[in-house]
């Protein structure tokens, strides 16, 4: 009776088949903290405008909100149940091409990154916003030719005036021209229009003048090494088999791997094919194009130095295929090129690849993921390649290695002094900058008319302030880390959180109240104290504080390559890449402070350093010298980089890492949370932790596994402190799976205020 009654009050559901309709559907991924996708009808007035990759308005959740997502996928199909339709387009066009969504799935898959937020970074804002573009309105004669029925409408005289000068045109001409041309009023033009008798419609053109890089035209007149015309052939084969391979190409600073380049690039075009020419440095590129412009008509050039509106008309040509050679920075290896036929990575082993927000990806990588998806050959060159890229030439039946083993012309490579400091001080019984041995030998080489570059690959004055009694330091509140002073602004800044203060003169301790003293080098310092030696030597310093923006760069770079720059001192910016033919003399001043972290790749970036920056001297006829300064002369790392053996470097390192089961030998990805309490951020990384080995328990992988949670070795960064997770896989493919298995359950969502995951980190700050 009971149940009876229930079922009179409640009532029945009854329930029939839905209506079966068939038309366009699209899946979309939304730009919301999910990695779920959603399907969407798509209205019939939007049917013909719709691509993959588009930017859509679209109704999520039962509010109906809209956000705004990426059609990952269309289809004609028939449903059954009542699909949301699609709000609307954002854009007039897509911006990625299927190559490149299918790239950004790839990507997203790899590095543990919604695919959303993927697709947003392959794409650069102002692209999307298509700055640097305007509507223009032009007019044309109606699609339907006009006949008797154009013939029947009575035109005034001004109206059948701007019909025949379009006859005449025989294309769109701009609505002002065409007024000029006729000497007529907009009325007269509207008037036609809605006659029928003339269209208007909107192109979308530049509205600023596009960046030129071209130049006259000229090959060079030098001649090609044998191992350089061996490398080449090799390049063009693996170009012409049209399949997937990757080529190493080793070769000492100076051995001419940009002609490499540069001649493997001029095939594939030859071919109607594009190429991308990666850089780490916005520094690179200026020098490097203007190599490129006086050898390709149609470069672009991409990098964080452009405005949003040339990188926009950039992005435009390079999609409709005007220009065919790209070079540029990290966020050109996304460059839509319709018919990519090459991809060359210069300096492959460099950190600066590492994008460092979602989705933290390596543009080497990335290169690699997109010439496989398109069957092309990548060609990644270096002086000093990263272990794991060696270690895969030596092992995988997809790479090859190609060996530049002199320098161009059979220059010798520079001579190497090494000055332990510890000798120096101990004479002077202070810390010195510059050694007795780089003062004369620097002065040798500026006695002869000759230029020097020297690198401290360290910021600012002094890297602390320290008080002369109580020991205390000046440290920065929020990240408990040293200020840096700078000398010539009167301020200490903090280099991570960027907080400033001018510079203190006593100890802030208030009971001590003792002056304080800078201790520690930086290039602004070493600038003081080179000019102070060499009154009469014209010096430039080249850092972040000084290289604002593009033009200093070109401005630096030409002005040295003209000689009206005698010395350049400057961080690891100038130590890559750069080919000055009159450069003698190179100084490193504090080459252990590459080697001093808790990564376990600091040996290896110690080692590239060095020998980057000392193959930038002796480069022409002349010998180079180098002088490197250290207070630990027996570092392996360092006397591997001072006999020039690459090869005997990487050996020990990978045996090494062998041994203790470090990359190349597994894959690595490092979990980091970050909350202003430590307690809070402590117990969150304890439980991710639980969390991340009962997976590994769950999928039976027994070369995982989960280190830590430790607290990071930037323990506090503007204000939360940090605690990271290093997990270790077999391979790629298990690291991917264990993260997807992750996401999937929920287990990455932690209450702490910033959290990230960074597969293939490459740095542990």
């Amino acid at each position: 009776m009971k149940n009876h009654r229930t079922t009179e009050k409640s009532g029945f559901l009854w329930t029939e088949a839905g209506e079966h309709r068939t038309g366009m559907i699209t899946l979309v991924t939304p730009l919301v903290r999910t990695d779920k996708t959603y399907s969407y009808a798509v209205p019939d007035e939007l049917r013909e405008r719709i691509q993959l990759g588009h930017r859509v308005r679209v109704p999520l959740g039962r509010s109906g909100r809209l956000v705004t997502g990426f059609v990952i996928a269309i289809d004609e199909g028939i449903w059954d149940n009542a699909l949301r339709p699609l709000d609307s387009l954002q854009d007039e066009r897509s911006f990625l091409s299927a190559g490149l969504v299918e790239l950004g799935h790839e990507i997203s898959k790899h590095y543990a990154c919604p695919l959303a937020r993927t697709l947003k970074a392959m794409t650069p804002e102002g692209v999307r916003r298509e700055c640097g573009f305007k509507n223009v309105r032009y007019a044309r004669l109606p699609v339907t030719k006009p006949g008797t029925a154009l013939a029947e409408r009575k035109l005034g005289p001004k109206q059948q005036a701007l019909v025949t000068a379009l006859e005449k045109a025989g294309t769109p001409v701009p609505v002002g021209e065409l007024l000029n041309q006729v000497g007529t009023s907009s009325s007269v033009l509207r008037a036609a229009a809605q006659a029928g008798a003339v269209d208007i419609i909107n192109r979308k053109e530049p509205a600023a003048l596009e960046p030129v890089f071209s130049g006259d035209l000229e090959e060079p007149g030098f001649g090609l090494h044998d191992e350089q015309r061996a490398a080449i052939e090799s390049v063009v084969r693996t170009c012409d088999d049209n399949k997937f391979s990757v080529t190493l190409l080793y070769g000492v600073a100076g051995s001419g791997k940009t002609e490499v380049y540069i001649r493997a690039m001029q095939h594939v075009i030859d071919q109607g094919k594009q190429a991308i020419m990666l850089v780490p440095e916005i520094v690179l590129t200026t020098q490097l194009v203007q190599r490129l412009a006086a050898r390709f008509e149609n470069v672009a050039v991409n990098h964080s130095g452009l405005t949003e509106s040339q990188r926009s008309i950039m992005w435009r040509q390079v999609a409709n295929g005007t220009k065919n050679i790209v070079i540029g920075t990290r966020s050109a290896v996304f460059a839509p090129c319709p018919n990519l036929g090459l991809i060359c990575v210069d300096e492959e082993q460099e950190g600066s690849y590492k994008n460092l927000q979602a989705p933290r990806f390596h543009v080497r990588d990335v290169a690699i993921m997109r010439a496989k998806l398109l069957g092309i050959p990548v060609v990644l060159g270096s002086a000093t390649p990263s272990v794991e890229v060696w270690h895969h030439s030596e092992q995988r039946d997809d790479y090859q290695r190609l060996v530049l083993s002199h320098r161009v012309k059979d220059l010798p490579m520079p001579k190497i002094h090494v000055v332990d400091m510890r000798d120096e001080w101990a004479e002077v019984r202070q810390q010195v900058v510059l050694s007795r041995t780089m003062k004369r030998l620097l002065g040798e080489s500026l006695s002869r008319g000759e230029q020097a570059i020297v690198l401290m690959n360290r910021r600012g004055f002094a890297n602390r302030l320290v008080c002369v009694e109580c020991k205390a330091r000046v440290t920065c509140p929020n990240c408990n880390i040293g200020l840096v002073m700078h000398s010539s602004t009167g301020q200490s800044i903090c280099h991570y959180c960027r907080k400033r203060a001018p510079t203190p003169k006593t100890c802030p301790n208030p009971s001590c109240d003792a002056p304080l003293v800078p201790v520690g080098v930086g290039t602004q310092r070493v600038e003081d104290v080179l000019a102070l030696f060499f009154p009469e030597a014209r010096i430039a310093r080249v850092d972040s504080d000084t290289m604002k923006h593009r033009r200093d760069y070109e401005r630096i770079i030409s002005d040295f390559e003209s000689r009206k720059i005698d010395i350049i001192v400057g961080t690891q910016m100038i130590a890559k890449g750069l080919d000055f033919p009159f450069v003698s003399f190179v100084g490193v001043v504090q080459a252990d402070d590459t080697a001093m972290s808790s990564d376990f790749r600091s040996h290896e970036r110690m080692f590239q350093l060095m020998t980057q920056v000392a193959g930038r001297a002796g480069r022409s006829e002349g010998s180079g010298v180098v002088v490197v300064q250290t207070t630990t002369p027996d570092m392996p790392a360092l006397q591997f980089a001072l006999a020039h053996d690459y090869e005997g470097f990487a050996q020990a390192e990978l045996d090494a890492r062998r041994s203790v089961g470090l990359p190349p030998f597994r894959r690595l990805a490092r979990m980091v949370l970050a909350h202003e309490r430590e307690e809070t951020v402590r117990r969150e990384a304890e439980a991710l932790a639980g969390r991340v080995r009962e997976a590994i328990t769950t999928l039976g992988m027994k070369f995982a596994e989960a280190v830590g949670p430790n607290p990071c070795a930037l323990a506090r960064l503007r204000g939360q402190y940090r605690y990271d997770l290093l997990i270790y896989a077999h391979t790629a493919a298990d690291l991917r799976r264990l993260l997807a298995h992750l996401q999937k359950n929920g287990a990455l969502v932690t209450k702490a205020k910033s959290f990230f995951v960074d597969v293939d980190a490459v740095s542990y700050t």
